[in-house]
């Protein structure tokens, strides 16, 4: 069996769809190590997977974390680096160096949103593909020509992207599965305060809420709207910021939650109103759950189109949606059962995927490929 290697962006929803994929060629027989900042030590070896820390000789514990997002930060906005982020770079060059004299891995899996380690390996000569938890165009993130032809698994079935959406370049695109997370730790939700007889509404906005703009406002509006229409109840996934004391006069109708047990709270939704992020939209689609979508930033308003397009849910603005539209919205979802059908029919493809073990047969057949020709030109072209 083979030695493979992820390294991911320091995010819930790329760990989320990469962890899963790790598992599963785990247990396929593979040697499988994750690479990523201390933050998700204990969340991926929950997982069963082994962890190695990123960059950890500069610096630990909130230093190392706040280090990590600020060049993810600088890279997703194209700045150039400060000395200190250069010197993080170096570390992660002689580390995974290390690595390669080590454990001579057979395969690097590498999310294209931390291009530095795409490039550390192909400087090292040690073969790698990415591993894109997203449906953005990964050129679009930087076009190294050194890259530009390295095979790119997409953690979504095809079906879900928008037609003739094509990739610049050479590299060949393989849509493996939606990958959801289902084995990961959630605390058992008490259903005891959730009234079985009413349609439950399900709002969550990821983790990277307290990054949105109008999200008080936004939130304030989503209650009023479920408190105006008691047939229904809401859960709000409210995260830690903004308080709760921060909502006044909330309806019996609505139970605000600072972490919601996402997989669970799904199987049980009628509507699931989100801000677009694919791992989330794979989550309900994997249970049948028609959306309202109200994208905030980067991959978020591609996937309410496609959400509109394969007429999986409805659209709205974040910044500006009133009450009344709010309740319109949810309303027409409930009453139109084409939602809910091609709600279903998605399900049923991501479990065709599934049934398929689509993930990892094409990575073994990427292992075959590298140890026939294992120089990264060679193979990227195969």
């Amino acid at each position: 069996m083979s030695t493979i290697i992820f390294a991911a962006a320091p995010a819930m929803g790329h760990l989320n769809a990469s962890l899963t994929l790790a598992k599963s060629l785990s247990a396929r027989g593979h040697e499988i190590y994750y690479l990523q900042g201390l933050r998700y030590q204990t969340y991926i070896e929950d997982q069963g997977v082994r962890f190695i820390p990123l960059g950890e000789s500069i610096a630990s514990g909130e230093a190392q974390i706040a280090l990590l997002d600020r060049l993810m930060e600088f890279r997703q906005h194209g700045r150039p680096l400060d000395d200190q982020l250069l010197k993080l770079i170096e570390v992660f060059r002689q580390q995974i160096a290390s690595l390669v004299r080590m454990l001579k891995p057979d395969l690097f899996l590498v999310d294209p949103y931390i291009p530095d380690i795409a490039s550390i390996a192909h400087q090292l000569a040690a073969p790698f593909v990415f591993v894109n938890p997203t449906l953005v165009d990964i050129s679009q993130l930087y076009d190294a020509p050194e890259v530009a032809t390295v095979p790119e698994l997409v953690l979504c079935p095809a079906e879900f992207d928008l037609p003739k959406q094509a990739v610049r370049g050479k590299r060949k695109r393989y849509f493996v599965a939606a990958e959801v997370n289902l084995q990961r730790h959630e605390e058992l939700f008490n259903w005891s305060r959730i009234n079985p007889d009413k349609p439950l509404i399900y709002c969550a906005l990821g983790t990277h809420v307290e990054n949105y703009s109008h999200v008080q406002r936004f939130f304030e509006t989503i209650i009023e709207a479920v408190g105006n229409l008691p047939q229904y109840q809401l859960i709000l996934a409210t995260v830690a910021n903004p308080g709760h004391d921060s909502f006044k006069n909330v309806p019996a109708n609505v139970l605000l939650l600072k972490h919601a047990p996402q997989l669970q709270i799904l199987q049980r939704t009628s509507i699931f109103i989100t801000h677009g992020g694919l791992n989330s939209i794979k989550e309900a689609l994997y249970y049948g759950v028609p959306m309202v979508v109200f994208p905030c930033w980067v991959d978020q308003p591609m996937n309410a189109s496609r959400i509109a397009y394969h007429r999986l849910g409805l659209t709205g603005d974040l910044p500006t949606v009133t009450v009344e539209e709010v309740c319109a919205l949810i309303q027409k979802v409930a009453a139109t059962n084409l939602y809910r059908e091609r709600a279903n029919h998605f399900r049923k493809i991501i479990k065709q995927y599934e049934e398929a073990q689509v993930s990892v047969t094409v990575v073994e057949a990427l292992l075959r490929l590298v140890a026939s020709t294992p120089h990264l030109a060679a193979y990227a072209r195969g």
